[in-house]
C-alpha cells in the first residue's frame, strides 16, 4: 500500500505509539457513544462499529450498526447499515472473507413482535447491491439466556459471549465460549476455559486472532453499591496466548494503558490495537495504541 493510501486509510491521523490516542474523533469517534469492537472488512475499506444516540432513549433511538467505506482515496460519510436502526443491534464482526457480518441484536424472530427479551447473534449475508436479510444464528448458538459480542477466526470459527452458566455459578456472570465451524455447521460451544474464564469477574467483549493464535478480552472485577458508586475492582484488556498442545495459557493483563477499556479488535494489517473508554458524561470513544505490545507479551508468555 502506497503511503498517500496508507495515511488516508487511517484518517490521516498520525500513528499511535505505545500510549494510546483517540481514534478518528468525529468521525468515528462522536458525542454519542461508541459501543462495540470496531469491526474491520479484511481489505481495511469498510469499517463497522455500533452506537447509542446520546443522551440515551432505548426505545426511541435504540442502539444501531454504522458503517464507513473508503473509496476514491476517501471516506464516505458514517450510515447506518441497511440490517439495522430498527431493533437494538450492535458488535459486528465480519467473516474471514467478508462476506457475512454476524452481530447480536434484540430483533424477533416472530416479526409480529417488537422484540426478545434476550440477545442473539444474528448474520447477514452479502448481496450486490447491499446486505440480505438478517437470519437467526439458532441452535446450538443462540439460547434463552444472552449471546453476543461475536468474533471470528479465518475458519470460521466462532467466538462470543453468553451468561449462559450464570444460574450455575453465580460468582460469575458472562463467559467466552467458542463453537467450531464443521462443514458449514456450528458444533455445540464450549467455554474457553479456566485460564480465560473466571468465577468471580464478567469475561466479554473477545477478539480472536485469524490464526486462533492469541485472545484479547475484557476483565470486569468492579463492584457497586446501591447507589452506582464503584467502590472497589476495575476493567481491562487481558490477553491469552495459544500453547503446543493447543491450549489456552493463563490470560495476563496487558498493561496499564488497557485499564478501563473494553471492545478490542486489531486492524487488518496487525498493525494496531482498537478499544473503547469512557471519557465524561457516558461518552465512550474509540482508541487506538501501536500493536507491537502484542509480540512484546508473546515473548514474556514463552521466553
Amino acid at each position: 500500500m502506497k503511503e498517500n493510501e496508507f495515511k488516508a486509510r487511517y484518517f490521516r491521523q498520525p500513528v499511535p505509539g505505545k500510549e494510546p490516542e483517540i481514534f478518528a474523533k468525529g468521525i468515528i469517534s462522536t458525542s454519542n457513544q461508541e459501543h462495540s469492537s470496531l469491526a474491520f472488512m479484511p481489505d481495511g475499506r469498510e469499517i463497522m462499529w455500533s452506537v447509542w444516540r446520546l443522551p440515551h432513549d432505548r426505545h426511541k433511538y435504540p442502539q444501531a450498526i454504522k458503517f464507513i467505506k473508503f473509496n476514491n482515496g476517501q471516506w464516505s460519510q458514517a450510515s447506518i447499515a441497511s440490517f439495522s436502526g430498527v431493533y437494538m443491534d450492535g458488535g459486528p464482526a465480519f467473516s474471514a472473507n467478508g462476506n457475512r457480518v454476524f452481530y447480536y441484536s434484540k430483533r424477533s424472530i416472530d416479526e409480529s413482535t417488537r422484540e426478545m427479551n434476550n440477545l442473539d447473534i444474528w448474520f447477514v449475508e452479502r448481496e450486490n447491491n447491499g446486505w440480505g436479510k438478517p437470519i437467526n444464528l439458532g441452535k446450538p448458538i443462540n439460547t434463552d439466556y444472552m449471546e453476543a459480542c461475536p468474533s471470528l477466526s479465518s475458519n470460521g470459527n466462532l467466538y462470543f459471549v453468553s451468561d449462559r452458566n450464570q444460574y450455575e455459578n453465580p460468582l460469575g456472570n458472562n463467559d467466552i465460549f467458542m463453537s467450531r465451524l464443521n462443514n458449514g455447521v456450528y458444533e455445540e460451544p464450549v467455554s474457553l476455559g479456566n485460564n480465560i474464564n473466571t468465577d468471580y469477574a464478567r469475561e466479554s467483549f473477545p477478539f480472536i486472532a485469524l490464526d486462533e493464535s492469541y485472545i484479547i478480552f475484557s476483565r470486569d472485577n468492579r463492584k457497586f453499591n446501591s447507589s452506582r458508586k464503584l467502590i472497589s475492582g476495575k476493567r481491562k484488556l487481558m490477553i491469552s496466548f495459544k500453547g503446543e498442545q493447543g491450549e489456552w495459557r493463563q490470560a495476563v493483563e496487558m498493561g496499564k494503558q488497557f485499564e478501563d477499556a473494553r471492545f478490542p479488535s486489531v486492524s487488518p494489517d496487525g498493525k494496531y490495537v482498537f478499544f473503547t473508554k469512557y471519557t465524561e458524561n457516558d461518552n465512550e470513544d474509540f482508541y487506538w495504541v501501536d500493536a507491537k505490545i502484542i509480540e512484546e507479551l508473546r515473548f514474556e508468555f514463552f521466553r
